[in-house]
């Protein structure tokens, strides 16, 4: 009887050795997740919200307290126990933690017996009523999106702003290599036709009538002194 009985003993013990085993295997990696309290959900609602959180990549797993305890103290995740105070399901995966709040603050909505006990996440714990602040949060790529909006649009003025200088640039350039071409560039000869009219122009020109003071002038004779005699009688 006493060797029944220590057998007895040993087997659940075995069991709950392989089930921690089993849990830690499945959340290596584990870094964030959501607690949700299972019980009052009957076959139909419980279906429908594995269906909907497994065509998001999200898992939920029911556990037995004390087994998932042990599994996160070996996953170095030991605080995230305190969450573990009532009939528990783990719920993790996804592409982030808000969108596993999202689906579970959703479900919680629709169903009044379907409660958020918490989340853990980067090592903190966070309350139901944080649980529902993360779900309003964006997630993983609603934030690159964001980030790539941010990124791309002081980008897309500099280029503007770039592209406009060079074509003004251009056209500074442009219209000062035709100045100094034209500097450069020849007289152009004098046609033969340009002569002719230079001389028709000459030809044509009136010459200046000549006036009176242009003609040489010849100086006046002196004038007889009156009273001087032609003779003078002797004195005989």
């Amino acid at each position: 009887m006493i060797a029944q009985a220590t057998v007895g003993a040993k087997a659940p013990a075995r069991i709950k050795t392989l089930l921690v085993k089993e849990l830690v295997d499945n959340w290596q990696g584990l870094q964030a997740f959501v607690v949700v309290c299972p019980i009052g959900l009957d076959a139909i609602v419980s279906n429908q919200l594995r269906a909907s959180l497994t065509s998001k990549n999200i898992k939920m797993t029911v556990v037995k307290n004390s087994v998932a305890r042990l599994a996160l103290a070996q996953l170095d995740l030991a605080p995230a126990a305190q969450l573990l105070d009532a009939p528990s399901a783990i719920c993790y995966g996804g592409e982030s933690v808000v969108d596993i709040a999202r689906e579970l603050v959703d479900w919680s909505r629709k169903v009044d017996v379907f409660r958020i006990r918490g989340a853990f996440l980067e090592g903190r714990l966070f309350s139901a009523e944080q649980v529902r602040k993360l779900a309003a949060m964006p997630n993983r790529s609603e934030l690159l999106a964001q980030l790539a909006g941010l990124i791309v649009s002081p980008a897309g003025r500099i280029a503007s702003t770039l592209s406009f200088l060079g074509s003004r640039i251009a056209g500074s350039i442009k219209t000062l290599t035709e100045k100094l071409a034209q500097q450069d560039q020849p007289p152009e000869p004098a046609t033969k036709e340009k002569e002719e009219e230079q001389n028709v122009q000459t030809e044509e020109t009136p010459k200046p009538e000549s006036s009176a003071s242009d003609e040489p002038t010849q100086p006046p004779r002196p004038a007889k002194e009156e009273g001087t005699p032609k003779d003078i009688p002797d004195g005989k």
